[in-house]
């Protein structure tokens, strides 16, 4: 009976894994399509198509935050320093 609890516990594990995996390169291509200069930051336009590919694809709060056009108030949460761009680190973050 342990040894059936552990297998499951490790397939859950592992399923999980690999269920991240998907939703963050399915965020990375979010990310690249939504960066239309391609300098890897999003200014606040690019920021908005990236929520809304996001929310298109099921991907955390974006749905929420497009539903409510809460667009500058997530761009205010996510933009750490406050300099009006996200880079990966600051989105990355907010995971």
């Amino acid at each position: 009976m342990k040894f059936l609890r552990s297998v499951t516990v490790l397939t859950a594990l592992a399923f999980t894994s690999v269920a991240f995996a998907q939703v963050a390169e399915m965020a990375k291509e979010n990310h690249q399509q939504a960066d239309a200069n391609g300098d890897g930051l999003l200014s606040y336009d690019e920021f908005v198509t990236f929520i809304k590919l996001n929310a298109e694809d099921g991907l955390g709060n974006a749905a929420r935050v497009e539903a409510r056009n809460m667009f500058e108030t997530a761009f205010a949460r996510v933009d750490a320093n406050g300099d009006g761009s996200i880079s990966t680190a600051e989105i990355q973050a907010m995971r």
